[in-house]
């Protein structure tokens, strides 16, 4: 009697037995593919949008570069806010300028202070007729202009309690659109909590959450980002099992808190310069540092970074007054933050996904936000590199000055990377022979050392403070070189077109890289296009 035999079952427990495996394989495959990770899209074939956000509309130049650089098909623009004063609705603040052709445009319609916190008794078809006025006025200037206008963006930080309500408005404001006009919404990260999100999200085409922005930091001792991956993960994750297309609104803005002397919050602003922060001789900085200090990838750190500052006395910078002892905290993101953001968004989403929407759109007029390449990099899934780029031009004002001595030249240092400097760690060393330098005059946000190589040194090592006349080595300290940015020093120096200065650069990254480079840098007869 074989082993199989003695073990035989009747047929019909044996047909038992192998439906309840069937039921158990059944199961097994469902919860396998309930738990199984999304088809991660691949960064080329991720669509790109960005959000506006000035008064003004952004200029072509700006527009064409997002559009070469990273494939925009798309800009929500904000074409006003909605304000309630008085019992009375108006739209205010229109965007002024020429609409962009070369991309559809979603007109975004946000809403004042006033109305958020009179929200709860605004009545909600007043509110949509507003709103529906304000979208067709601009459509008809839109056709007018032959810009693409497929829809319309409401952009209100509803309270999750209200949601139920927000409902309603979107459901009165679609009665006045026209058949196939998009309606979309941003949203917040609270929103996902909320029981009545989806009967809110059955009112619009599609939605944008905004996956930062989560907690503001009520006191100085608090540190929170403007977005970290983790919360970035738990928010896509969210998103996607609600099975509502949508865009992953991320950031690429930085944001500056004051706080008074005790910690407190006093304010908080989205569009200041970090490099005039850094500059302001009031400023002392007390901390730098990454907010999420773990590595990926080798040493990179993906994180954004935190500068704490503190007033040294009362003072104005960019229309924020400040008192003495009071703390300004900048948030800075970089371009290897968005780029672990981007792609946790494309390993996570699924197939809801409609693309990921930066903001804001980087422009020439807003250093607050990182650069163009740097968010191309970024989404294209491309590691942030370092690179300085030094010249030595004539100064165009001492060549019309007979017989100058010595000569004047432009010493221009310029980050062509998509990696930033932290604060206070760029040095640029220029070897030079001493007695040949009368003078290095710098802007106020760099300083200069001259140095002496010690006695039989073969090498920068060991260097000693020296006297201008007898240093051969000349110590350029930007206090910050971000990404894109240029600085200027006009160097007083006996030179020609033959010659040819070595220079060593030296800086600590936004990634937490270290960039060291030595170069030998040909002085220019004349200014280079």
């Amino acid at each position: 009697m074989s082993f199989a035999h003695s073990f035989r079952l009747p047929a019909s427990r044996n047909a038992k037995a192998v439906c309840v495996a069937l039921v158990l394989l059944v199961a097994s495959a469902v919860i396998s593919s309930f738990h199984r990770q999304p088809r991660a899209w691949l960064a080329a074939e991720t669509p790109v949008a960005f959000w506006a956000w000035r008064n003004q509309t952004p200029g072509p130049a700006d527009v064409r570069e997002a559009i070469d650089k990273t494939k925009a098909r798309t800009i929500f623009l904000r074409a006003g806010q909605i304000d309630l004063e008085d019992g009375k609705l108006r739209r205010i603040r229109p965007v002024t300028g020429p609409l962009p052709q070369e991309l559809d445009l979603h007109l975004v319609y946000n809403a004042t202070r006033s109305l958020l916190a009179q929200l709860e008794q605004v009545d909600e078809t007043a509110l949509a007729e507003a709103i529906s006025a304000a979208y067709q006025a601009d459509t008809v200037r839109a056709a007018r202009e032959q810009a693409r206008v497929p829809g319309l963006q409401i952009d209100i930080d509803v309270p999750t309690r209200l949601l139920g309500r927000y409902a309603k408005i979107l459901r009165a404001l679609r009665t006045h659109l026209k058949p196939g006009t998009q309606l979309s919404i941003t949203g917040l990260p609270t929103w996902v909590q909320s029981s009545e999100l989806r009967t809110t999200l059955t009112q619009v085409d599609f939605w944008v959450p905004q996956l930062y922005g989560a907690v503001i930091p009520e006191r100085s001792d608090q540190s929170i980002p403007i977005s970290s991956l983790q919360s970035i993960a738990r928010f896509v994750i969210e998103a996607r099992d609600l099975e509502k297309p949508f865009y992953a609104g991320l950031s690429a803005y930085s944001c500056a808190i004051l706080y008074d002397s005790s910690g407190s919050l006093i304010s908080l602003r989205g569009d200041m310069d970090p490099r005039a922060i850094a500059s302001d001789q009031n400023l002392e900085l007390i901390d730098q540092r990454p907010f999420e200090p773990q590595t990926t990838q080798g040493s990179a750190i993906g994180s954004e970074w935190r500068y704490v500052y503190r007033a040294r006395a009362t003072g104005v910078i960019d229309e924020l007054a400040m008192h003495t002892g009071d703390v300004l905290v900048l948030d800075v993101p970089n371009a290897e933050s968005l780029r672990l953001s981007a792609r946790a968004v494309r390993e996570l989403a699924g197939e809801s996904l409609l693309g990921i929407c930066v903001f804001r759109l980087p422009t020439v007029e807003d250093p607050a936000t990182l650069t163009i390449a740097q968010v191309a990099a970024a989404l294209s899934d491309c590691d942030s590199r370092a690179e300085v780029e030094i010249r030595f031009l004539p100064d165009a004002q001492s060549s019309s000055v007979k017989h100058a001595t010595p000569p004047t030249w432009i010493l221009t240092v310029k980050n062509v990377g998509t990696a930033s400097a932290t604060i206070e760690t760029v040095k640029v060393d220029l070897l030079i022979t001493p007695g040949t330098t009368e003078s290095l005059t710098t802007h106020e946000s760099a300083s200069v050392e001259y140095l002496c190589t010690a006695a039989g040194a073969a090498n920068l090592i060991n260097l000693e403070p020296c006297s201008q006349r007898r240093a051969n080595v000349i110590r350029f300290k930007p206090r910050t070189l971000m990404s894109g940015q240029a600085l200027m020093a006009r160097l007083a120096m006996n030179l020609n077109s033959s010659t040819v200065i070595p220079v060593l650069i030296e800086m600590q990254t936004d990634t937490g890289q270290q960039y060291l480079d030595r170069r030998e840098v040909a002085v220019e007869c004349k200014v280079k296009p």
